[in-house]
């Protein structure tokens, strides 16, 4: 199996899933969501996971082709950024997340990873 059908497969179901249970639990991923943006410790250690995460993408996916690979390399990237401001620019990514969030809601960001998810499920097991 190839890291693009793998990491589809892997990150199609994790997006598919989380997706989900935000959907069915807006509130409590409202007020998740909040408290999150305050707790500078947590919003450390999760920039760190991400910054992992992002970069384990990166380097085994750096694929940029004009093909389904290229949405996980996108992935990859937005999740190593995503850790890097987490970690350099807390308040930069806390006034974006805040912005978003009155902007779109987090309904609308569910709902776009939901399809996203269900794409990469796709191309990862039946394609």
């Amino acid at each position: 199996m190839c890291y693009s059908t793998f990491l589809a497969q892997v990150i199609g179901l994790y997006l598919f899933l989380m997706s989900i249970s935000m959907l069915l639990n807006q509130e409590r991923y409202k007020k998740l969501c909040g408290s999150f943006l305050n707790d500078h410790p947590l919003m450390m250690v999760s920039g760190a996971v991400g910054l992992i995460l992002g970069l384990l993408v990166v380097v085994t996916h750096n694929v940029w082709v004009s093909d389904w690979p290229l949405l996980i390399t996108l992935i990859g990237w937005v999740v190593l950024l995503q850790g890097m401001m987490k970690l350099c620019f807390v308040d930069a990514y806390t006034r974006l997340v805040k912005n978003m969030d009155s902007r779109f809601g987090c309904v609308l960001v569910s709902w776009i990873w939901l399809l996203v998810g269900v794409y990469l499920i796709y191309v990862g097991f039946y394609q």
